[in-house]
């Protein structure tokens, strides 16, 4: 997790980060639902943090437009310098895959909180072959979202994770293969917050913990039930057990034996 500082929200005096979010069209009542209900894993592990959601555009902090195929958002309170109140600060694009529009949901909004892309983090272990990444990407995506990089005295950062959801895919070749490095490999998509974005998004943010109910990506193997123990003998109805019992509730019930000679 890599976070600019200087894009954070301010906390009200109570502590709580609250942050107003509108949507700009009309209608699209499942997929409003559906952003409210993803971000809230945001609001999970930062419980100072707060969306409010609002129908009054006027008077959003963010305002999220649901046009296009791109998925798009100002870092942090950068949102707050458009003053355009019909232009987004954030574009959620749709695909048909429900994995990737909740990825792309989660690290829109880690944006908005002032998250930036992970392989900016100046402890990304690797180089890149510049050539190689803009021959398979379009310039001013590469060097916007890939190649670019940051002052360090601006950030709050982690280790370099790979399973953060501000992590682009990425091909090993795109990669340098340095001697002193781990050998390049290929980055993949991750769909759920990481453990350290949880945690840095929280240091930024000077949260305490998570909600107890917060779900984690990577839970602990469920308990085993106890193996099955068969039952001890069954009481005959007549009285007593097994001893004289009639043959056929012997058979029936798996009990021994009596030998009526």
């Amino acid at each position: 997790m890599i976070i600019d500082k200087r894009k954070i929200w301010e906390a009200d005096s109570d502590g709580k980060v609250r942050i107003s979010i509108g949507f700009l069209e009309k209608g699209h009542r499942w997929r409003r639902d559906e952003v409210k209900d993803i971000a809230g894993d945001w609001e999970d592990a930062c419980p100072c943090i707060s969306f409010k959601w609002t129908s009054d555009i006027d008077d959003c902090d963010v305002r999220i437009s649901f046009n296009g195929d791109l998925s798009c958002s100002e870092i942090g309170t950068s949102a707050s310098d458009d003053s355009d109140g019909d232009h987004p600060t954030m574009s959620l694009g749709y695909t048909s895959d429900d994995a990737l529009r909740r990825r792309h949901i989660l690290h829109e909004f880690g944006h908005m909180l002032g998250a930036k892309h992970e392989h900016c983090s100046p402890d990304f272990p690797w180089e890149f072959e510049d050539k190689e990444k803009v021959k398979d990407e379009a310039n001013a995506r590469a060097y916007n979202n890939v190649l670019k990089k940051f002052n360090e005295k601006y950030l709050i950062y982690s280790d370099f994770d790979d399973k953060s959801i501000m992590l682009y895919p990425m091909k090993a070749n795109w990669l340098k293969d340095n001697p002193d490095d781990p050998a390049p490999e290929d980055l993949k998509r991750n769909y759920h917050l990481s453990r350290d974005d949880r945690k840095y998004m929280r240091k930024a943010y000077h949260c305490r913990v998570s909600r107890p109910h917060s779900p984690d990506p990577w839970p602990q193997p469920l308990p085993q039930p106890a193996p099955y123990i068969q039952p001890g003998p069954v009481p005959y109805p007549g009285g007593g057990v097994y001893g004289g019992m009639p043959d056929w509730w012997q058979d029936r019930w798996g009990g021994p034996k009596v030998d009526q000679r």
